[in-house]
């Protein structure tokens, strides 16, 4: 799906996977087929930054929403409205958070196994899809960053799935590795 973003004071189009839709829900919870790249029937636009293999899935926690409703209807003066996968995320979870999710951890949710990988690090593609510029170091700055999970058993998942979290070596955290991020300033 095509994306505007301002370059060098031109506009131009790229292809962006960030604008998901949500296709199941705790009212209306359907089967979703999850393949080794990811969801079946969903679209990775930049498999180096933002897909493949080892950012298969982006799971964002929505208690972090309430802050984005907030951060964001401040810096557009008005309202912001946010839908589940707005961040681009696959799946957007509920009880885990960069602080308590580390590299290395294993998931179980519904019919597959996960692996946490690493943090989503913010880009361009994220401050063209809110209009605001400071949204990617927001996001660092408060580590509400989600992470991205390899898929190592595939299967189907449906809204509602518990996550059961087998630990892994529990060397760094997602936290960890956005504060590693905001003082090396290497994002955006």
């Amino acid at each position: 799906m095509p994306l505007w973003v301002r370059e060098d004071g031109e506009l131009r189009s790229v292809m962006s996977g960030i604008k998901k839709s949500v296709i199941s829900t705790l009212t209306n919870p359907s089967a979703i087929q999850i393949t080794a790249s990811g969801i079946a029937s969903d679209e990775q636009a930049d498999h180096l930054a933002h897909g493949g293999i080892e950012k298969a899935l982006y799971a964002y926690p929505i208690e972090h929403y309430p802050h984005w409703t907030d951060y964001l209807s401040q810096a557009k003066k008005t309202t912001v409205d946010l839908p589940h996968g707005y961040f681009g995320e696959n799946l957007t979870i509920s009880g885990l958070r960069e602080d308590s999710v580390f590299v290395g951890d294993r998931w179980q949710v519904g019919g597959i196994e996960c692996v946490v990988m690493k943090l989503r690090t913010p880009c361009y593609k994220l401050t063209a899809r809110t209009g605001v510029n400071t949204v990617g170091k927001e996001m660092v700055r408060t580590a509400r960053s989600g992470w991205y999970l390899r898929v190592i058993g595939l299967g189907s998942i449906c809204a509602g799935d518990v996550i059961t979290v087998i630990s892994g070596p529990r060397e760094i955290s997602i936290l960890a590795q956005n504060q590693d991020l905001l003082k090396s300033q290497s994002y955006d």
